[in-house]
């Protein structure tokens, strides 16, 4: 296992060295180096790499780390492995909250408590529909019914706003920034995010144990002595948060949050502190790697990354349901 862990760390630089060295500019990886550490290389190089390569790099990572923490925390919330910020509206309800500070032209340090505003939202109104009265767990289908449904919804908001209220140009800027992608991401961006998702992933480390408990149901866990519905509340907030918070720096980048836990499991057990771990790194290279075919796939373009993520994760996402389907009809 700890050598396991170990191949994952040094993937996870192996691959965030990679998007430093390539693009359209194809840099030596101890060019790339001294220019991030030493401050040190020709002018071209140095700005190339510090000024618009590392801060991408950084924000691909964040991204990744905070979707897949909180496709972990949902799915173990929910004891449900299909359980997504994408997939149950919480990207879209945090999409909905976005669109609204755009169009109040907010400053970007407070567009992720727009955006977590409106995914807490869409997360009660969705969790609500999936439990049920006096149910212990969630449905699958309901859960993913109300999650597809509230989607829908929202992106009809988000387009008869930006019809109604915004200017062409905003419009636009709107509709690529939901396909997904973090070009252009500069550190004035990254700094806010980062701080929101710190606050995150403390909580969830600090809510380890709980995780731990309500894994065992709800009604053993409360005869332990938790507090249920506020530790419930607690981690969904995180997940919200951590959720939220890269979709206003990346906007929609769906199934990492699904994909990511899954792979991390397979490799690396469910111990909860581990996944949090692991997940969260594989949820990065995920993104870095998806990032770095969206620079690179295609020269003179850029492909959007919410696309290619969607094209790794929605045949993932139909295999895991269809295998979720036939366990249910075995039983």
């Amino acid at each position: 296992m700890f050598l396991k862990f170990i191949a994952l760390v040094a993937f996870t630089i192996l691959i965030m060295l990679i998007n430093l060295c390539l693009g359209d500019l194809t840099v030596a990886p101890i060019e790339a180096l001294q220019a991030v550490f030493a401050h040190s290389g020709s002018g071209e190089i140095h700005d190339v790499i510090v000024g618009i390569r590392l801060p991408r790099l950084l924000t691909a990572f964040v991204v990744g780390l905070a979707l897949a923490t909180s496709g972990y925390l949902l799915q173990a919330l929910s004891r449900n492995d299909l359980a997504d910020p994408y997939l149950t509206g919480v990207s879209s309800g945090a999409a909905v909250g976005v669109a609204c500070a755009m169009l109040l032209k907010f400053d970007f340090q407070t567009i992720p408590l727009f955006a977590f505003a409106g995914g807490i939202t869409a997360s009660f109104f969705v969790a609500s529909i999936a439990r049920g009265s006096g149910q212990y767990g969630v449905s699958v289908a309901k859960l993913l019914l109300a999650g597809i449904a509230l989607s829908s919804v929202a992106g009809a908001l988000i387009t008869l706003a930006m019809t109604t209220f915004g200017t062409q140009l905003m419009a636009q800027g709107l509709y690529l920034w939901l396909l997904g992608g973090i070009s252009g991401r500069n550190w004035q961006e990254l700094i806010p995010t980062v701080c929101y998702t710190s606050v995150g992933l403390i909580v969830a480390f600090a809510a380890a144990k709980q995780l731990n408990l309500l894994a065992l149901g709800e009604e053993t866990a409360s005869s332990l002595g938790l507090n249920v519905g506020r530790c419930q509340l607690v981690i969904l907030a995180a997940a919200v948060l951590l959720a939220s918070s890269a979709v206003a720096l990346s906007g929609m980048v769906g199934f990492v949050g699904l994909v990511a836990p899954h792979l991390s499991r397979r490799l690396f057990g469910r111990g909860v502190r581990l996944q949090l771990v692991c997940s969260g790194l594989t949820g990065a290279i995920l993104v870095l790697f998806s990032d770095l075919l969206a620079r690179t796939l295609s020269p003179g373009q850029e492909l959007p990354l919410g696309t290619l993520m969607a094209l790794i994760g929605g045949p993932f996402f139909i295999y895991l349901l269809s295998y979720s389907l036939d366990q249910v009809q075995s039983h």
